[in-house]
């Protein structure tokens, strides 16, 4: 886990814009399934939503234009309010005295390809995690491509004695699987890392740069936009090396986890600039703001850390995309731990899903028997018309499955970047078209459940609305708007509050007896066996508190055993109070007919 500030480029949650103090804002938000446009504005004398519309993203044929969509859902926003935002395809700005046009528009972009970052140099496995963990809260994926000299020189480290020793032609064939691999993965951009004083000495950092010209003289490639932090004192040199090949921005060496908000930052603005800026329809768009589009997941973690700031809480947001799944943890220490899985959603990159996980993995969460080559043509029929929504209870328990599986996908991998340390979250919050477009709320606590797997005492909220992700874009420029707007609509469908015990839960025994005092001194105590789930009645704006009374094996947050008693009340949801003793991790019985009985008894339970 590590804790990382707001980058030097970004605006934290409470700095304001041109505007202090807006009438009304339009926000487009841009992903690669469909384009979410809301309008905001003052009600007696509070900002709230006034409207919401969304259409089919424009990116691909025959449009090619991101802003033909966005024009498309203004169109339906300017129906809804009787307003007109939009002249001669330009956004009218300020408020007209007619109530026509808008104060501030501003768009954030999910949609495009991932930046692709080769991480060369002194490549070692922790300089190679350190990389990883910089991007991680980017649209960007890495690939580490270790100089010759350095894998030569940690091989021969590696053998008893120091003896093994490398041959030149043994050197000549790792310079050709290196190149080969930069010929491969096309990286846009290049993180040049390591220092002076290892094995290699600077050997590394001359390598990263001849097989960066090598590729690019045989290739033809435009110059490659590099990011040097590796050792200081050569940073002149590599510039003069890359001279016609790279445009070199130097940052800090990296060495620890202090470097990564700098190196961050850098690679953001890369994929700005080789992304964002290059997706057809970016210039009209860019037209109608004063300030530049912003990536959505940027947006998202400027909101979640403000959150768990700003009430002292433990936050986990849950942002399932077409093409991406995004999970931001941020702690009430500072801690933040965002986690951006490009290529992994359940739109197009449906099959990226499956190949990553496997049959198995699917089918282990759907309540019926069902084919490998069924799932399969699902996932083509659903990657040639990711617009289209499920249209039975069938579908809609496999595309849920597959939600399941790309959020714990992106959860592993934040575990992978903190070294298996996450935060007890005190907070969910989720949001995205699979989970906000789902039939039923308990279809989404179940999905939440599952994949996240949280444990103690939660609350769920679910943005069907899909505003969350755009709140941090408006806080930069109106930041009254966003909390008054966070607080009134973009959390309103809260699911309720959940009771996760873990340790050893025995399944069929007792795991928890739980004793609730609600608001009008009415008392309940429900006793929950391990391996069920229960739900006991609290509903919105009603308020109880809890004494827990865990078996002796059984920890419910203060230890096994140990019983634990609410000092405030908790809130209640559209479900009410959950209780999930299945225990963690989740284990699935083995026997199929079991497994789909248990899956239908614990749906049942949340009304799911």
């Amino acid at each position: 886990m590590y804790t990382q500030p707001y980058p030097e480029s970004e605006q934290g949650p409470t700095q304001s814009g041109h505007v202090s103090a807006p009438n009304s804002l339009l926000i487009a938000d841009c992903g690669a399934v469909f384009t979410k446009v809301s309008l905001f504005g003052l009600v007696e004398g509070q900002y709230r939503l006034m409207a919401r519309a969304e259409a089919p993203s424009t990116l691909k044929p025959p449009q090619e234009d991101i802003s033909e969509g966005i024009m498309q859902a203004i169109n339906t926003v300017e129906f809804i309010t009787g307003r007109h935002f939009v002249a001669d395809k330009q956004i009218l700005s300020p408020e007209q005295e007619n109530g026509d046009g808008v104060d501030i528009f501003i768009s954030t972009i999910s949609a495009g390809e991932a930046l692709s970052v080769g991480v060369m140099g002194a490549v070692s496995s922790e300089l190679e995690n350190l990389s990883l963990q910089a991007v991680s809260g980017l649209y960007a994926q890495t690939q580490a491509v270790p100089s010759p000299s350095y894998v030569a020189a940690t091989s021969a480290a590696q053998v008893p004695g120091g003896t093994g020793r490398w041959t030149q032609e043994r050197v000549s064939q790792e310079w050709e699987r290196q190149l080969g691999h930069l010929r491969e993965a096309q990286p846009q951009a290049i993180l040049i890392v390591g220092g002076a004083d290892g094995p290699a000495g600077p050997t590394p950092l001359q390598e990263a740069c001849q097989l960066l010209v090598n590729v690019a003289r045989e290739q033809g490639n435009p110059p490659y936009s590099v990011v040097y932090a590796g050792a200081p004192q050569y940073v002149e040199a590599v510039r003069r090396m890359l001279q016609g090949v790279g445009d070199v921005t130097r940052v800090d060496p990296l060495t620890t986890q202090g470097q990564l908000g700098k190196i961050s930052t850098a690679i953001g603005a890369l994929h700005e600039r080789a992304v964002i800026q290059q997706l057809p329809g970016y210039e009209h768009l860019r037209s109608w703001s004063g300030a530049n589009p912003v990536a959505s997941a940027t947006s998202l973690s400027s909101l979640v850390r403000f959150l768990a700031q700003h009430y002292a809480m433990n936050v986990t947001a849950v942002d399932l995309g077409g093409s991406t799944t995004t999970v931001m943890i941020a702690g009430e220490q500072g801690e933040f731990i965002p986690m951006v899985n490009t290529g992994i959603g359940v739109g197009a990159h449906l099959n990226d899903v499956l190949q990553k996980v496997g049959f198995q993995r699917i089918s282990r969460w759907l309540p019926f028997t069902i084919s490998e080559e069924e799932v399969r043509q699902f996932v083509l029929g659903h990657m040639l018309h990711p617009q289209t929504l499920p249209t039975d209870s069938r579908e809609i328990a496999i595309i849920h499955a597959f939600a399941r599986e790309a959020m714990a996908l992106t959860i592993e991998m934040a575990k992978k970047n903190s070294n298996g340390l996450l935060p007890d979250t005190d907070l969910i919050l989720a949001t995205g078209g699979a989970l906000a477009h789902a039939p039923k709320y308990g279809q989404v606590a179940m999905m939440l459940l599952d994949a996240l797997q949280p444990r103690g005492v939660t609350s769920m909220v679910l943005d069907s609305t899909m505003l969350i992700a755009q709140l941090g874009a408006i806080a930069t420029v109106a930041p009254v708007m966003a909390v008054q707007v966070n607080e009134n609509d973009a959390v309103s469908h809260r699911l309720g509050t959940c009771v996760i015990p873990f340790g050893n839960v025995q399944q069929g025994q007792l795991a928890v007896r739980v004793g609730v005092e609600y608001s009008n001194g009415r008392q309940l105590n429900v006793d929950v066996i391990g391996g069920s789930i229960e739900v006991i009645p609290l509903q919105v704006n009603e308020q109880a508190l809890l004494t827990l009374f865990p078996a002796p094996t059984v920890d419910v947050g203060l230890g096994p055993g140990e019983r634990a008693r609410a000092a405030e009340e908790i809130d209640g949801g559209l479900i009410g109070l959950i209780i999930d003793a299945r225990g963690r991790p989740l284990a699935l019985p083995s026997d199929e007919a079991e497994r789909q009985a248990r899956l239908l008894q614990w749906a049942q339970a949340l009304g799911a």
